[in-house]
């Protein structure tokens, strides 16, 4: 027995003789792989919880849209395109023109972009594919109630005849109803809102006779605008260029006049589109801006439906009058003050004055002209009004 607990003891002694033996070098490296393991489960949960739980909800993005510009609100310098269908007849009280900008010369002021909507319009030539053809039915020939007296197909306005005394103004005679349908059908403008209290200032510029600056100066000076229809020879002669850029830079309307003065009806269809197209582009090059015409006077008031359903094509109205007198001849110049007479009796509601830029005449009483419409009650807008 007691044999046995000795052997037992030394057994047991050297069992733990070599867990002492076994421990200095088994473990360090369990310790270091339990390290690892939680460093392992650590960064794990560290990154699963980042991943799936940890991040911020994104707040919804909110947008406030812009409120619809009223018309009211669009600046008054732009020029507004024809609509695609017939208009009915336009009473739309515009907003007057209070303000004057400063004084500014053509080699001061950049030209400004006309604006629609507040940017710069669109540029658009158009060509004859575009146009073309003209749809049957619509006529050729003259208005009806065109000049019996002259092969060309002018004509004379209504005729209306003011009281300078009571005021009452008394019409004479009209256009004939078929022209007048024709007209309105078009959106052409023979009187522009007849049942206001407005009148309309329009030039013709068939070239320079050195009086166009003085009719710019009185119109800056009374803060009035107006329409010039220029022709192919005033953009032809390169010393014009500020004088167009006067009317550009000074809020004035530009038209056209025609390329060269032709009796538009009697052209063929290309032909038509040339005239307006060429014209064009000479005013584009001289003002350097892509300026789109969007108004455009008959030479002599001749016309057909052709050639009002081609310029309403080419999102160009086409503007006629309902008063002028004979101004036009540079070597028979009627007396100022008989002159202003005459014009100060053919005020009326609505009135589209058509003067030539090249009368020293109308040079001369434009102020006084001015003045007595205003005096009258009336307002003077520009013809996209």
């Amino acid at each position: 027995m007691s044999e046995n607990k000795n052997t037992a003891f030394q057994t047991s002694s050297r069992s733990r003789r070599r867990v002492k033996r076994q421990k200095p070098w088994l473990a360090v490296p369990l310790a270091i792989l339990l390290l690892l393991i939680v460093a392992a489960l650590f960064f794990a949960v560290r990154h699963a919880i980042k991943k799936w739980g940890g991040s911020k909800p994104a707040e919804p993005v909110t947008t406030t849209e812009a409120p619809a510009t009223t018309p009211a609100e669009t600046e008054a310098d732009t020029t507004e395109a024809p609509p695609a269908t017939t208009p009915a007849p336009d009473t739309t009280e515009a907003v007057p023109q209070t303000t004057e900008a400063p004084a500014t010369t053509p080699a001061e002021t950049e030209p400004a972009q006309t604006t629609s909507s507040g940017g710069a319009e669109a540029f658009h030539m158009y060509t004859a594919a575009e146009l073309l053809p003209v749809p049957e039915g619509i006529s050729y020939d003259f208005f009806s109630d065109k000049n019996a007296d002259d092969p060309n197909g002018s004509w004379w306005f209504g005729g209306m005849l003011r009281n300078l005394e009571t005021g009452e103004v008394e019409q004479q005679y009209e256009r004939h109803a078929e022209t007048l349908e024709l007209l309105d059908k078009y959106g052409a403008i023979y009187r522009k809102n007849a049942d206001q209290k407005v009148t309309y200032l329009t030039f013709d510029c068939g070239y320079e006779y050195g009086h166009t600056a003085s009719i710019l100066d009185t119109l800056k000076e009374k803060n009035v605008k107006a329409v010039f229809f220029v022709a192919g020879d005033f953009v032809n002669d390169p010393a014009n260029k500020d004088l167009l850029l006067r009317m550009y830079n000074e809020g004035h309307v530009i038209g056209s006049h025609t390329d060269h003065h032709k009796v538009m009806p009697t052209l063929s269809d290309d032909e038509f589109i040339l005239e307006l197209n060429e014209l064009q582009r000479k005013v584009n090059d001289m003002l350097g801006v892509e300026y789109q015409i969007h108004f455009y006077r008959p030479p002599q008031g001749s016309c057909s439906e052709r050639d009002l359903y081609l310029a309403r094509k080419m999102d160009i109205t086409t503007v006629f009058w309902s008063y002028a007198y004979g101004d036009y001849d540079t070597q028979n110049q009627m007396e100022v003050p008989l002159a202003l007479e005459k014009a100060e009796k053919g005020l009326h509601d609505g009135c589209v004055y058509l003067l030539h830029a090249v009368s020293s005449t109308n040079a001369a009483m434009l102020g006084d002209l001015i003045d007595f419409i205003q005096g009258q009650g009336y307002e003077i807008r520009r013809i996209d009004q």
